[in-house]
């Protein structure tokens, strides 16, 4: 039996590893080559076209090609670029002649005519404009593993679980791509008209739906399925397939948008900085707020994201958005930083200022930082590699490997709130302190509320008890 190159790359959505040059001199990025969409050689150098992103590659372009033509499906499509045909979605007619290709993500690419014959052989078709369109939403999922099925997951028997899920060699049933399906059928149904059937819960609410169709299969394994779940779903929701927005979950988010200066966001790492630091701050300078509480939710990020950019669509020409967050300093921190600023890319955000980071060495004493700071290597809970990434792009504190956390800034309030102000003033278009101070209002309000029901209650209570007793 001869199998054609590339077989097993197609099937598994894997490929050779290929090293990618960062902004850290000596440091790589390691990605697969399933992940590139095509390789560009210019000005003698290789770059690696991914989603969102072009980066140099560490290999030169004539190498990687000995690579790449061992995998299959990759091809020329002009000179110095080679594309994956592996992520092939759609192609027409180019204006500019020969075709437009569409990959996956929705990334196009001309496609010359004089290298159209090992594509067709490779396609299995005599013609490119007979591959079949389909849209990215569709692409996406079947590479999750979506299917076409004529039952509800949490309908089927073990018996069909097992024969539309296990591996046609046999194996125990994929239980990702059992969740995929589940997703997918419950994401239809609410686009049918129909009410959410999680509608105010969240994402366990879905897990308790298609938990009970896992419990049929035997063996699933130590997993945390659940986790499977809210992985599978958040990657649905960053590849733009559907929304959290769609199911209607609740949102126990800590964030609020600012009224003065919403343009400027104030992040934070604990939840337990909302009240502490954050609230303040936007009643002081009437900047959005978030805490993330760790690294940020999927949901929250969403419905932040969304309330920030009707917030900000309300008035045109708004500032520039900016960032400021009060993060530990330390490699988790910046790490946890970062997610956010993914999430708000993903979630449509636009922010072209570099982050302002509020727990610097800078802003300590030399005192606190003899007796508060951590010595990362000590503690040992720091991967080397992330720490050293980190130590290169901050230099630890006076070049060692030390680290702060935020909430020794905030033992002394009056500095926290002063370098936060001198850091955000050059981009607040309503100067500190600001008119309103909306959550010490709203407390007010609220007091007030419960004053106004206190007196009704009590009038009831009287009530009640002028009522004569009842007989016998």
């Amino acid at each position: 039996m001869t199998i054609a190159p590339g077989f097993f790359a197609r099937g598994t959505r894997t490929g050779f590893s290929v090293a990618l040059r960062t902004a850290v001199p000596g440091d790589l990025e390691i990605v697969s080559s399933a992940e590139v969409l095509a390789f560009r050689s210019k000005s003698g150098k290789c770059f690696a076209v991914l989603t969102g992103r072009t980066v140099q590659t560490l290999r030169p372009f004539s190498r990687l090609q000995t690579f790449l033509r061992k995998q299959g499906g990759w091809f020329p499509i002009g000179r110095g670029l080679v594309v994956n045909f592996n992520r092939l979605v759609r192609t027409k007619r180019s204006p500019a002649g020969g075709y437009l290709v569409t990959l996956e993500d929705g990334t196009d690419f001309n496609l010359l005519p004089g290298y159209t014959a090992p594509i067709l052989k490779f396609l299995g078709t005599a013609d490119l404009l007979l591959i079949s369109p389909m849209s990215q939403d569709d692409a996406f999922m079947m590479k999750m593993g979506l299917k076409d099925l004529d039952k509800q997951v949490t309908d089927m028997t073990k018996e069909e679980l097992i024969a539309n899920f296990a591996p046609a060699g046999g194996g125990a049933v994929l239980i990702s791509d059992l969740i995929v399906n589940f997703l997918w059928q419950v994401l239809q149904y609410i686009r049918a008209g129909h009410e959410s059937p999680v509608d105010g819960g969240n994402v366990r609410s879905l897990w308790y739906m298609v938990a009970p169709a896992i419990k049929k299969l035997d063996k699933v394994g130590n997993t945390d399925h659940y986790k499977t779940l809210s992985d599978q779903l958040a990657r649905m929701v960053k590849a733009g397939v559907c929304s959290y927005r769609e199911f209607n979950f609740y949102d126990d988010g800590k964030w609020a948008i600012g009224a003065y200066n919403p343009h400027v966001i104030l992040m934070a790492e604990k939840e337990a900085h909302f009240g502490m630091f954050l609230r303040k701050m936007q009643d002081f300078a009437g900047v959005t707020v978030i805490a993330t509480g760790g690294q940020p939710s999927g949901i929250t990020s969403e419905y932040f994201c969304e309330a920030f950019r009707k917030k900000i669509a309300e008035t045109p020409n708004f500032p520039p958005v900016v960032v400021l967050a009060l993060v530990d300093y330390d490699p988790f921190g910046w790490v946890l930083q970062g997610t956010f600023m993914d999430d708000l890319r993903i979630f449509k955000v636009k922010v072209d200022a570099p982050v302002i980071f509020l727990t610097l060495p800078k802003h300590f004493t030399p005192e606190e930082i003899d007796q508060d700071s951590t010595d990362l290597v000590k503690a040992g809970k720091t991967p080397p590699g992330m720490l050293r990434r980190w130590m290169k792009l901050t230099g630890g504190i006076d070049g060692k490997p030390w680290a702060m956390e935020a909430g020794h800034l905030l033992k002394r309030p009056d500095r926290a709130r002063d370098v936060f102000l001198r850091e955000a003033k050059p981009f607040m278009v309503v100067p500190a302190p600001v008119p309103k101070r909306f959550w010490e209002e709203e407390e007010n309000r609220q007091q007030e509320l419960h004053r106004q029901a206190r007196q009704v209650f009590d009038r009831c209570q009287r009530d009640r008890a002028r009522k004569p007793g009842r007989k016998g």
